[in-house]
């Protein structure tokens, strides 16, 4: 098995604060069938240190985290709580992301970031892409982006 060296980043509050105002509208929707869940985010990760990294970035600007770290957690919290994304950490192998992006487009309609290598192609089923050399201000800003209410589809900005 190959191992992958994995790197941090400090992110400071310059680099977000314009950032925080979108958070923050979206992290305090109203409960409700419909609203909400924007608010809660999946990650799904292999990494417990990237896990407890992205939970510190995204609950930082007022998002609920829920980490799984094996595919059969993730699919059982998808079956009992309703989230706005589901984030696919890029530690885990593409079998495995293969597999858990089958099982999650089958039991839910969540939409799905994977974050990737760079030099990895996208995997068929998910929404949107990142990549994952891109600083944790970016990863904020496509999270914000995506989970913003809007009319019609947007394109994941790692795509351009």
């Amino acid at each position: 098995m190959a191992t992958r060296k994995t790197t941090f980043e400090v992110v400071s509050l310059v680099d977000i604060a314009p950032l925080l105002k979108d958070a923050e509208v979206l992290g305090n929707a109203e409960e409700t069938e419909t609203k909400g869940t924007s608010a809660r985010i999946l990650c799904v990760t292999y990494d417990p240190s990237l896990a407890a990294t992205r939970k510190m970035l995204f609950t930082s600007v007022g998002f609920q985290v829920t980490s799984a770290s094996t595919i059969d957690q993730a699919i059982h919290l998808c079956g009992r709580q309703r989230f706005g994304l589901i984030v696919i950490g890029h530690s885990m192998p593409t079998e495995s992301r293969r597999l858990l992006i089958r099982e999650l487009r089958r039991r839910c309609g969540t939409p799905l970031l994977e974050l990737r290598h760079p030099e990895e192609p996208a995997l068929t089923g998910v929404d949107y892409t990142f990549d994952s050399t891109e600083s944790p201000a970016h990863l904020l800003e496509e999270v914000i982006d995506i989970l913003r209410p809007q009319s019609g589809a947007r394109k994941s900005k790692s795509d351009d």
